[in-house]
C-alpha cells in the first residue's frame, strides 16, 4: 500500500500506520495490552500465511497468473518494464515459495481456510474485531481479503469461494468499504453475480487440444524471446552500467 499526502509518500503498512500514529491518528489507542498482542499475533499470521496462500494463488496457478495477474502488469507498464517486470515478480515469488508442485499447492489453500476460520470466529457477530470502532486489525484484514474476495480470478477462484462461506468477513468487508471508503462493494446485493459463479466453478474444466498446446507454447516462445531481445538491448545501448567488481553473488 501506499500513501500521499501532498508531497508526501509512505509506502508500506507498517510504515503507513506509524506515521498517522505520529500525526495523532491511532487505530489502537483504545485497545487493552491484551487486545493489542491478539492482534499482533492474528496480523503476523495474515501477513504470513494468508499471504502465501495469495501469492500461490496469483503466481503458481497458471490461469490465474496468465487471465488475471500477468494483464495487470502488461497493462500498467509501458514497455519494456511490461515484458521485464512480470517476471522478475514471478521469479521471485516462485523462489519466496520454493517452488510449490500442486499438491504442495493445496496445503496453501487449507492454509487460508484455517485463517478464515480463525478471523470468522475472532470476529463473531461485532461490527469490527475489538467493540465498535475499527483497528489496525480491521484494516489488515479489509487489505488483503477484498483482493481474496474481488479478484476476477477464473474459476473455481479457490480463494474467493472459500472466502464466501463465511458472511460475516464478507460483511466486513462490505461495512468498511461503504461506511469509511465510501464506495460499496455490493457483495450481497447482487446475488445473480455469485450463483452464476458457483454454476462455472460446477463446469469441468476443458482440456486443450495439441492445437491450442502448440499456440500456448509459441506465446510462451515469443515472450522469451522478447525479454531476451529487450535486456540486449538494454546492455548493448548502455542504458545499464554493469559494474562486475561489485557483484558478491
Amino acid at each position: 500500500p501506499v500513501l500521499e499526502m501532498g508531497n508526501l509518500i509512505v509506502s508500506g503498512s507498517e510504515e503507513i500506520i506509524q506515521h498517522l500514529r505520529v500525526k495523532g491518528h491511532d487505530l489502537d489507542e483504545h485497545l487493552s495490552q491484551q487486545e493489542r498482542a491478539e492482534l499482533f499475533a492474528f496480523v503476523s499470521m495474515i501477513e504470513g500465511q494468508l499471504n502465501a496462500a495469495m501469492l500461490y494463488d496469483w503466481y503458481m496457478v497458471e490461469d490465474n497468473y496468465h487471465q488475471v495477474t500477468l494483464p495487470l502488469y502488461t497493462a500498467a507498464c509501458a514497455f519494456p518494464a511490461r515484458l521485464l517486470l512480470p517476471w522478475q515478480l514471478s521469479r521471485r515469488v516462485k523462489a519466496r515459495l520454493g517452488y510449490p508442485t500442486e499438491e504442495e499447492g493445496e496445503a496453501y489453500y487449507k492454509q487460508a481456510e484455517s485463517c478464515y476460520s480463525a478471523l470468522s470466529a475472532r470476529l463473531g457477530q461485532g461490527p469490527f474485531f475489538f467493540g465498535d470502532s475499527p483497528s489496525t486489525l480491521d484494516a489488515v484484514v479489509f487489505g488483503h481479503l477484498a483482493i481474496h474476495l474481488y479478484a476476477p480470478m477464473p474459476a473455481p477462484a479457490r480463494l474467493s469461494t472459500s472466502l464466501r462461506g463465511y458472511k460475516n468477513l464478507c460483511d466486513l468487508i462490505e461495512r468498511i468499504s461503504s461506511r469509511h471508503m465510501g464506495v460499496s462493494l455490493g457483495l450481497f446485493t447482487v446475488k445473480d453475480t455469485q450463483k452464476k459463479e458457483e454454476e462455472k466453478a460446477k463446469e469441468a474444466k476443458p482440456q486443450r487440444t495439441e492445437k491450442e498446446k502448440a499456440r500456448r507454447r509459441r506465446a510462451r516462445d515469443f515472450i522469451a524471446g522478447g525479454v531476451i531481445l529487450t535486456v540486449a538491448f538494454i546492455f548493448f545501448t548502455n542504458i545499464v552500467d554493469v559494474d562486475a567488481g561489485g557483484v558478491d553473488d
